[in-house]
C-alpha cells in the first residue's frame, strides 16, 4: 500500500471517528453562585453510565467539552440534590446562563434548539405556577373571604353548643316528666305518702340533679360561648344580602329559643338548686334520718315540681320543635357561608382557568412543533391527562429514535392493551390469506373479539354480537374477530355456521400461543376490546347487555 493510500485510509478512519463521536461544548455562566464548586455531566437516566465530563467552577463560569456520539438526555450535576437536565446533539456549541438559586431558570441560551425549547416551555410552566401562586395569595387576602372564614369559625362552636343545649333540654324535659309522674304516685293530691318518703325522695332528687346538670350546659352556652361567638358573627359586607338575612333570622330564632328556655327553667332551677343544696347539707349532717325533716323536705320538693312542672310539660313539643329548628337553621347557615367562600374562590378559579387554557394550548403547540426533539420526553408527564398528545409525541419520537431506551419504554407503555391507550396494531391473515390490519378500521367504532370455534361461551355469545353488528354497522360499527383456533377448517366452518358476516376475521392458528392474544394479554375467551373512532380502547370484557348498553350510549339508540 503506497503512502497516498495510507493517507486516504487515515482520513477515512478520522472521518469515521468524527461521525461516531463529536465534541460538544457547553459554555456556562452561573449567576448567584456561592455553593457549587464543580459540575459533572452524566446520563439523565442511566445511573451506571460513567461520568462524561467534569469541570471546575471559577468566578461563576465553567466549560464542559464531552464526547457525544448520539442525541441523548444528560444532566449537569452540581450536588446530590441540584442538577440541570439537558438534551445534547453531537457537535452542539452551546452558550448557557443558569441561576444557581434556581437551576430551572435559564436567563439565556444560544446554540441549541433543544435547550431553547426546554427553556421556553419551562418558562411557560413556571409563569403558570407564578400566576396560580398569585391568585392563591389573592384568595387568602380577600377581605370577603376573610369575613366568611372568621364567621364560620365563630358559627361552628356556637352551633355545636346549641346542639348540646338541645340534647340537654330533651333530657330536662324527660326528667320533668318523671318528676310529675313521681308526684302523682307518691304525693297524690298534694299529700305525701309518708311510707314511701324514702323512695320518692331518692328518685326525685336524682331527676332534679338531671335538671341541674343539663341546665348548667345551657348556662355555659349563654354566658361563655354565645357572647364571644355572636360578637364575631356580627358585621356585614356588600353583595351578600341574602346571607345576612339568613344570619339575622337564625340569631333571632336562637334568641327566642333561649328566652323560652329561660322563662321555663330559670325560676324552676333556682329553687331546685337551693333544694338540692339543702339536701346535701341535711344528708351529711344526718337530719334526713328524722322522719319529720324528711317529710318536710319531700313536701317542699313536691311543691316546686307542682309549681313549675306542668308548665314545662305543656311547652315540651314547642321547645323540642324550636330546638330542632335552631339546629337545622344553624346547619343551613353554615352551608350558605361555605357556599359564599366557594363562590369567591370560584371567581379566581375561573380567572385561572381562562389563563391556564391559553397556556395549555400554547404548551401543546410547542410540544407538537418539537415532537421530533428528544427534549420533549422531559415534559411528557406534564400532559398526563392528554393521552392523544402523549401518543402522538411518543409515536413521532419512536420514528426518530426507535432504539432509544426511554423512547422504547414510552412506546411499549402506550402500545399495551390498557383502557385509554391506542389499541396495539393487529395484522394477520384472514381465511383467504388476505392481510387484515386493525388500523385500516380507524374512523370506525370497533369491537375486537377474541374467540375460537372450540369455545362454547364464545359460540353462545355470537348471536348477540351478530345482532349488534347488524344494528349498528351502518352507523360506523365494525368487528375485528381474532380466532385462537389451530385448525383452519374448524375456524372457517364456525364463521359460516354462526353467520359472522363481517369481513375482518384473522388468526395465526397458534391456539393459546396466538401472537395477538399475547399482545393484548388475553388469557381467557371470549374477550372483547371496544375502541373509539381514534382507535383508543374504551373498555375491555364487554358482553351481552353491557356491550349493548355501551353501543347504545355511543350511537344514541
Amino acid at each position: 500500500m503506497n503512502r497516498r493510500n495510507l493517507l486516504s485510509l487515515a482520513i477515512i478512519i478520522l472521518w469515521g471517528c468524527w461521525a461516531v463521536a463529536q465534541n460538544v461544548t457547553i459554555d456556562v455562566t452561573l449567576q448567584n453562585n456561592t455553593a457549587f464548586k464543580s459540575v459533572d455531566l452524566k446520563s439523565a437516566y442511566n445511573n451506571t453510565a460513567p461520568t462524561l465530563a467534569h469541570a471546575e467552577i471559577a468566578d461563576g463560569h465553567f466549560t464542559i467539552r464531552p464526547q457525544v456520539d448520539s442525541t441523548d438526555l444528560f444532566m449537569m450535576v452540581f450536588s446530590a440534590k441540584d442538577n440541570f437536565l439537558i438534551c445534547l446533539h453531537p457537535g452542539d456549541k452551546i452558550k448557557l446562563t443558569l441561576d444557581a438559586n434556581n437551576l430551572q431558570k435559564v436567563p439565556h441560551v444560544s446554540g441549541s434548539a433543544s435547550v431553547a425549547f426546554t427553556k421556553d416551555l419551562t418558562d411557560l410552566f413556571t409563569n403558570r405556577q407564578r400566576v396560580l401562586d398569585s391568585l392563591n395569595e389573592l384568595v387568602k387576602n380577600n377581605p370577603d373571604q376573610h369575613f366568611f372564614v372568621n364567621f364560620l369559625n365563630a358559627l361552628q362552636p356556637y352551633h355545636q353548643s346549641h346542639v348540646s343545649v338541645a340534647d340537654g333540654i330533651t333530657k330536662m324535659m324527660s326528667a320533668n316528666d318523671s318528676l310529675l309522674s313521681l308526684n302523682n304516685i307518691y304525693v297524690p293530691g298534694g299529700k305525701l305518702d309518708k311510707k314511701s318518703a324514702d323512695l320518692y325522695m331518692n328518685a326525685a332528687v336524682t331527676q332534679l340533679k338531671v335538671l341541674k346538670n343539663n341546665y348548667a350546659t345551657y348556662r355555659n352556652h349563654k354566658n361563655n360561648v354565645a357572647p364571644t361567638a355572636r360578637a364575631a358573627m356580627g358585621g356585614t359586607i356588600n353583595g351578600h344580602d341574602q346571607f345576612f338575612l339568613s344570619r339575622d333570622s337564625y340569631t333571632a330564632t336562637a334568641d327566642d329559643h333561649e328566652a323560652t328556655i329561660e322563662t321555663l327553667f330559670d325560676n324552676y332551677l333556682e329553687k331546685a338548686e337551693t333544694l338540692l343544696g339543702d339536701y346535701d347539707a341535711m344528708f351529711y349532717d344526718g337530719r334526713l334520718d328524722n322522719a319529720k325533716a324528711k317529710n318536710n323536705f319531700c313536701n317542699r320538693m313536691a311543691a316546686i315540681v307542682n309549681e313549675f312542672g306542668p308548665r314545662v310539660a305543656s311547652a315540651k313539643n314547642e321547645v323540642t320543635a324550636s330546638s330542632t329548628f335552631v339546629a337545622s337553621s344553624g346547619q343551613k347557615l353554615f352551608g350558605e357561608g361555605q357556599a359564599a367562600i366557594q363562590e369567591i374562590v370560584a371567581g379566581y378559579q375561573k380567572e385561572f382557568n381562562i389563563y391556564n387554557e391559553k397556556v395549555s394550548e400554547q404548551a401543546e403547540k410547542m410540544m407538537r412543533e418539537h415532537q421530533n426533539d428528544l427534549a420533549a420526553l422531559m415534559f411528557l408527564d406534564n400532559f398526563a391527562q392528554d393521552k392523544k398528545l402523549i401518543t402522538d409525541i411518543v409515536t413521532a419520537l419512536h420514528k426518530q429514535y426507535p432504539n432509544h431506551q426511554l423512547v422504547k419504554e414510552r412506546w411499549d407503555k402506550i402500545n399495551t392493551a390498557e383502557t385509554g391507550n391506542i389499541a396495539p396494531e393487529l395484522a394477520f391473515n384472514d381465511p383467504n390469506g388476505k392481510l387484515r390490519k386493525l388500523s385500516d378500521l380507524r374512523g370506525k367504532v370497533v369491537l375486537i373479539d377474541f374467540w375460537a370455534s372450540w369455545c362454547g361461551p364464545c359460540r353462545r355469545e355470537n348471536p348477540n354480537v351478530v345482532a349488534l353488528y347488524k344494528k349498528y354497522h351502518d352507523m360506523g360499527f365494525e368487528i375485528f374477530s381474532v380466532s385462537l383456533d389451530k385448525d383452519a377448517n374448524s375456524w372457517k366452518s364456525a364463521i359460516a355456521k354462526d353467520g359472522l358476516i363481517w369481513e375482518n376475521h384473522v388468526s395465526d392458528l397458534k391456539y393459546w400461543q396466538s401472537a395477538a392474544a399475547k399482545l393484548y394479554g388475553v388469557n381467557s375467551i371470549p374477550c372483547t376490546f371496544l375502541l373509539d373512532r381514534e382507535g383508543r380502547i374504551l373498555a375491555r370484557g364487554l358482553r351481552g347487555d353491557d356491550l349493548a348498553n355501551a353501543l347504545k350510549q355511543i350511537f344514541g339508540k
